[in-house]
């Protein structure tokens, strides 16, 4: 019945773009896709799961955000939009996820009337409709609650103009559901899929400003920061608790829209202390110690792709104190970053171990010193 009405919404939303005739709703996209793809993560337990390809669709809205702005042409060509996705994991265990995000989508050739192709950035929130519970749904490992922060990537070829403003996109994206160790269990959902999709595009083409290149700081800068939030362990039901993340950085422009960095972090995760006290009376034969140091420290490298007053990096970290051994020593970081004025940054990431092992949901602020 729900495919029935997927099949429903393509017509209706074709058949309003040609009622239009020569219309055009001035520089925004509306959009429609079928997204097929496979769940990567595997869970090893005694459970049987009778896992099927998960099936989505979404629906889009994007502003163009290049025409007629000089002071957003020096970041190329772009679009924000926002979308609801439907996840059907066509498992009863896993359930459904009903999300809604923002995104950047950056084209990574100059827009045309011929083939486009661009790149997606997705965050948001979902809800995910039958998460773990120990007595009704105990096999759910995946989502521990109802609420998820998802984080999608999409590579996309829009096809010219076939009727009128109408196109065809495919694509290639990358699903990923966690909830960021806020609830236990969390093993998330990474989804790779094929997507299909009908776009109605009203951008005006022909008003593109030239791109602006400006100046830039050159010099290294300086910064400290210190990122909190709350999480748990791997153990159901062992307590929330908050952490915090200390930390300076070094970083330096190598163009307008692009930066690197390096840096240093201690972490403060209490959930681990309790982790490891719990494992010192349940599990002797790992042979803690009561007082076992349960603090971390990090080197971390990464890159920062800038947008106007918005950044979204991606780094690579490595413990190089690290006496308790949870997860990986490696572990990488996805995020996004608010620059409040010169000085201070907002900061929002979601940390990972290996592909699919969210430890936290990370909020933060950065001071620059120089």
């Amino acid at each position: 019945m729900f495919r029935k009405s997927i099949v429903l919404v393509f017509f209706l939303i074709m058949a309003s773009g040609l009622s239009q005739e020569h219309k055009t709703i001035d520089n925004q996209l509306f959009s429609a896709d079928l997204n097929f793809g496979y769940n990567l993560t595997r869970i090893k337990t005694n459970y049987f799961f009778e896992e099927k390809m998960p099936f989505s669709f979404q629906l889009n809205w994007q502003k163009a955000n290049y025409i007629n702005k000089n002071s957003l042409g020096k970041f190329g060509y772009s679009d924000f939009g926002l979308t609801f996705l439907y996840h059907d994991f066509r498992n009863k265990q896993i359930g459904k996820n009903y999300g809604l995000y923002a995104f950047m989508e950056y084209y990574l050739l100059k827009p045309a009337k011929g083939f486009q192709l661009s790149f997606r950035i997705s965050q948001g929130i979902a809800y995910n409709t039958n998460p773990y519970n120990k007595i009704n749904n105990s096999k759910n490992l995946y989502f521990g609650g109802h609420f998820l922060f998802p984080f999608d990537i999409a590579l996309y070829l829009k096809t010219p103009k076939i009727i009128q403003n109408w196109r065809m996109q495919f694509g290639l994206a990358i699903f990923h559901y966690s909830n960021g160790n806020l609830q236990s269990p969390n093993y998330g959902a990474n989804i790779p899929s094929l997507t299909l999709g009908l776009l109605y595009d009203g951008r005006k083409l022909p008003v593109i400003q030239e791109k602006i290149f400006p100046d830039f700081d050159k010099a290294w800068q300086y910064r400290a920061f210190l990122r909190f939030g709350i999480n748990e362990s791997d153990y159901y039901d062992s307590g929330i608790y908050p952490f915090f993340i200390p930390g300076i950085q070094i970083d330096k422009h190598l163009s307008y829209r692009h930066k690197i960095y390096m840096g240093t972090e201690l972490y403060l995760s209490y959930f681990l202390r309790e982790q490891i006290r719990y494992e010192y009376y349940a599990q002797p034969e790992k042979q803690l110690d009561k007082i076992y140091d349960f603090k971390r420290v990090g080197i971390y490298v990464g890159h920062e792709f800038y947008y106007d007053k918005f950044g979204i990096d991606i780094a690579f970290g490595y413990y190089i104190y690290y006496p308790y051994q949870f997860e990986t020593r490696f572990y990488n970081r996805l995020g996004t970053k608010y620059r409040i004025n010169n000085r201070w940054t907002a900061l929002y990431s979601l940390k990972v171990h290996s592909i699919n092992r969210a430890e936290a949901m990370e909020f933060g602020l950065m001071y620059r010193f120089k």
